[in-house]
């Protein structure tokens, strides 16, 4: 058995590496197309192109590994059940399953492999990509915004922090307010401030009065000096918009976050997050969808056909996904259901199709 499955398992790595290159290879050579203008116009050195388009790869890659599995899957399974080999496992007493659950094991494997790239590489290379975009091909140097105006922040326990004013550099703010809401926006204290700078890793406010309600009556106190309870750094303040490339899934979460505190909406930002542990599962379903056409009608419809079939079927499945990440951005599916449904449906309808399937 260990041979058996041995056997397949070169069969598919062997289609598998060369359609990745295959597609590298094409992969890098529409990018030089595309960009040409852009090297010619910067008189960008061949060892920089290289490493441009290189630096790019892992990213398309990661883009194009579902169809490469797919492909891979077809025509090595395919093989295996043009040439009756799946004929005589099954007359040799192998259960077919036991072939089909390897392929769903290399699917996840396939899956796992993705996340990791995108989780470890993909962040590096695509901040590699840009620099050398920015600081060697165009020779611009990257600037990071350090002022910030009309910032809005809300914090735990119904806090929240208008400034008019913030300088992450020179670690200030300046006319700050500060509002505490109970019970249904009932306010618990309101703070003014004319500055605020972050020193020993706490807000300090200047020239400020603090006003603290108790029913119909209020205590106001003017202070110099008052040491603010919130802990925020003041890079941690603001949201500058981010590649979700640049960002493994701790730096994403915290992404999110910022832009919660800063009352701006999520919701595209929290599905893109879920489909990253999704994505995961989704080479499964390309396997659930591809191994059907694969040994399934292969004595009725001809290999073309059955691989245009199971194109057509994963093309499918991506229109859900594009059509459930859209209703969850207009509100209609929450974010962790948009990212997830397309995955479940197809697993669903591919197993009644597998177990349909005549062996």
């Amino acid at each position: 058995m260990k041979i058996i499955y041995i056997y397949i398992i070169r069969s598919f790595a062997k289609i598998f590496t060369f359609i990745s290159l295959v597609f590298i290879l094409i992969g890098i050579t529409s990018e030089l197309l595309r960009q040409k203008e852009f090297y010619m116009e910067y008189k960008t050195p061949f060892y920089l192109i290289l490493l441009h388009l290189i630096s790019n790869v892992p990213r398309w890659f990661m883009q194009a590994l579902p169809i490469i599995t797919l492909i891979a899957l077809l025509f090595s399974l395919g093989d295996l059940s043009k040439k009756n080999e799946i004929t005589a496992m099954k007359a040799a007493g192998i259960n077919i399953w036991k072939v089909i659950s390897l392929f769903l094991i290399v699917g996840l494997i396939i899956g796992v492999t993705e996340f990791s790239v995108r989780e470890f590489i993909i962040p590096k290379t695509h901040k590699y990509n840009k620099k050398i975009q920015k600081e060697k091909i165009q020779k611009e140097k990257i600037q990071k915004k350090t002022e910030f105006s009309n910032l809005i922040i809300f914090m735990p326990n119904g806090t929240r922090l208008t400034a008019d004013y913030l300088n992450t550099d020179e670690r200030i703010m300046r006319d700050i307010v500060i509002e505490k809401y109970i019970n249904k926006f009932n306010v618990r204290y309101f703070i003014l401030s004319k500055e605020a700078i972050w020193k020993n890793n706490v807000w300090l406010l200047k020239d400020g009065v603090s006003r603290k309600f108790n029913g119909h009556t209020w205590n106001e106190v003017y202070f110099k000096n008052h040491k603010l309870d919130i802990r925020m750094k003041p890079t941690d303040m603001v949201t500058q918009t981010i590649s979700y490339n640049s960002m493994n899934t701790r730096a994403f979460k915290k992404y999110i976050t910022h832009l919660e505190i800063s009352g701006q909406a999520t919701v595209k930002e929290k599905i893109a997050f879920n489909m990253r542990y999704a994505t995961i599962f989704s080479h499964i379903v390309v396997m659930i969808i591809g191994i059907p056409f694969a040994i399934g009608p292969g004595r009725k419809l001809n290999k073309v056909l059955n691989f245009t079939l199971a194109l057509i079927a994963t093309f499918v499945y991506w229109g859900i996904q594009v059509i459930a990440t859209s209703l969850g951005e207009n509100f209609v599916l929450q974010p962790l259901v948009a990212a997830w449904l397309p995955i479940f449906t197809f697993t669903v309808i591919g197993i009644y199709v597998l177990v349909k399937t005549k062996k």
